[in-house]
């Protein structure tokens, strides 16, 4: 079913990013059957980046979607063939390994056509006539080969291109039907044998196991006709040179190909609306990856994924309603996220997602390698803004006390280091202020854009107020928000300052403060969740 992607919101965090990687880690642990990758939604912060380097540890990859792939529902290791191998050969690997279709592939790895049952009904199943080699001529090589043949005379690089007949008739009324060129199949005829030759075909086919007379045999030498004897009966070799054809020569050159990476619903509708019932997939250089069948289409297979860190569509990642959520671990409140059946939901009203990441550890009785609590407690430090957030837990406390003992760091060392990383040799970025870490919420018919930014001195970021404002204009028309807000949080002087644009007075009212001057400093506050959110929700909502 593929690997269980785990992930938190758009616009990660660093509580975001570790979160997911520190449990994507602990559930490849209780869970082997699975097998589980972390992933992210959006940029990574720099404090994220400077605490994995700090502790050793690779950023996870980003992921654009979670709608369901064709590398999600493919049929992987598809089986393929040559060009240069026969029809008849085809048709073998088809019905051994129970396979309607091959990809037909050239000496350089690269696809190039499609051999179907479809194709093989429709050209030799036909009982009314036996196909023969004028349109299309075939080698002698290749009818040895499906005839399971001995080549008594001829040459086989040499090639015939006439009817195929059947010697069932008297000598004479046989040779006067052979045309040159033609192929005449024979039992132990041995008047009709020689007329044969004579008459100028170019391959004679002896079947049931006799073999010719010398004296026919130095005949076909001396007129350099093809003369292949085979075990096989009159009829069975009649059916089989039919399929003496390279594949090369009869592939559907026009097969629908598709990139493992494109979305299942495209790949499906093409599918559907094609004469074929598969698509052979193919990477970026023409290689064959797998097949992709209206089977694999019917089962109906989701992404599954473990969200961390949020538990909102909107937050989500898109193509979220197409895939399978298993798991839930976040520290907000409950959002629109919905499930088939029930799932494992941990949802705790703590700091930081990463404290329940590690209680996790805890109770299932894991050990957490030191790099892992290192980055758990970084996350633990900054959604918490070292501990001083009123979201903050004796939980928490206990927890970022037991990750600094595993991690060898110290608390309040490893948080000041993480939120100086922020700035350090850096040129400021209006959006990166405004987008880095910015959360959308909906109450009532308002849409609501709330940034953070948290610095260790402020002073430096406020110096830039006009520009800030611009960045957020853009957003609020961008996304067509009615109100986008900034929380410019000072981690050494616990507040905030408010900066928004937009429904401006939707802000004020909701938060009691007056934005005339541009901004309003808000003392004690630093978290968004509990202290701006859950406040103009209510009064939105309201």
């Amino acid at each position: 079913m593929g690997p269980v992607l785990v992930f938190g919101h758009k616009n990660p965090d660093n509580d975001s990013i570790c979160s997911a990687v520190a449990y994507a880690h602990l559930k490849n642990i209780t869970d082997p059957d699975a097998v589980y990758i972390p992933a992210r939604l959006g940029p990574v912060p720099t404090e994220t980046r400077w605490a994995f380097e700090r502790f050793g540890l690779e950023l996870p990859a980003q992921v654009d979607h979670v709608h369901t792939r064709v590398r999600d529902v493919m049929t992987e290791g598809a089986l393929t063939i040559a060009p240069s191998a026969s029809m008849l050969e085809a048709g073998r690997l088809m019905r051994e390994h129970d396979v309607r279709a091959l990809p037909v592939v050239a000496e350089d790895g690269g696809v190039v056509g499609l051999i179907s049952q479809r194709l093989l009904a429709e050209r030799y199943l036909d009982e009314t006539e036996i196909a023969g080699f004028a349109d299309m001529p075939v080698s002698v090589a290749r009818l040895v080969r499906v005839l399971d043949g001995e080549l008594l005379a001829g040459d086989t690089a040499g090639s015939v291109s006439g009817s195929v007949l059947i010697g069932a008739s008297e000598p004479e009324t046989v040779v006067s039907l052979v045309s040159s060129g033609d192929v005449l199949i024979v039992g132990d005829r041995v008047r009709t044998q020689p007329m044969a030759l004579e008459a100028g075909v170019a391959c004679l086919v002896v079947t049931g196991g006799v073999k010719p007379a010398a004296s026919v045999v130095e005949l076909a030498r001396e007129r350099g006709i093809a003369l292949i004897a085979t075990e096989r009966d009159t009829y069975s070799s009649a059916r089989l040179v039919s399929l003496a054809h390279a594949v090369g020569d009869l592939m559907e050159t026009d097969a629908l190909r598709v990139s493992p990476e494109t979305l299942l619903g495209e790949a499906a509708e093409d599918l559907l609306a094609s004469v074929h019932r598969e698509a052979i997939v193919v990477d970026e250089d023409g290689r064959c990856e797998g097949m992709l069948t209206r089977t694999d289409i019917a089962r109906g297979i989701r992404r599954r994924v473990v969200l961390v860190d949020h538990n909102e569509a909107a937050q989500s990642a898109p193509g979220i309603e197409d895939a399978s959520v298993v798991e839930i671990v976040d520290h907000h409140r409950v959002g629109d996220i919905q499930t088939p059946g029930p799932i494992l939901f941990l949802n705790l009203p703590v700091g930081s997602t990463a404290t329940i990441v590690a209680s996790r550890y805890e109770a299932l009785g894991v050990e957490v390698p030191g790099a892992i609590a290192g980055i758990l407690l970084g996350a633990v430090l900054t959604d918490t803004v070292l501990l001083k957030s009123p979201t903050t837990t004796d939980l928490d406390r206990e927890t970022a006390t037991r990750l600094a003992g595993i991690a060898h760091v110290d608390v309040d060392e490893l948080g000041m280091e993480l939120f100086r990383s922020r700035t350090e040799g850096e040129t400021f970025s209006s959006e990166k202020v405004v987008r880095n870490d910015v959360k959308e919420y909906r109450a009532g018919d308002v849409v609501t854009a709330i940034a953070q930014y948290e610095a260790v001195d402020l002073a430096q970021v406020m110096a830039h107020a006009d520009e800030i404002r611009s960045a957020m204009e853009t957003l609020l028309e961008q996304r067509g928000y009615d109100l986008v807000l900034l929380m410019a949080t000072d981690i050494v002087r616990e507040g905030s300052e408010i900066l928004a644009v937009g429904k401006v007075r939707l802000a004020e009212r909701a938060l009691g403060i007056s934005l005339e001057a541009g901004s309003a400093w808000m003392p004690g506050v630093l978290s968004r969740k509990k202290q701006i959110a859950a406040r103009l929700v209510e009064a939105f909502g309201a």
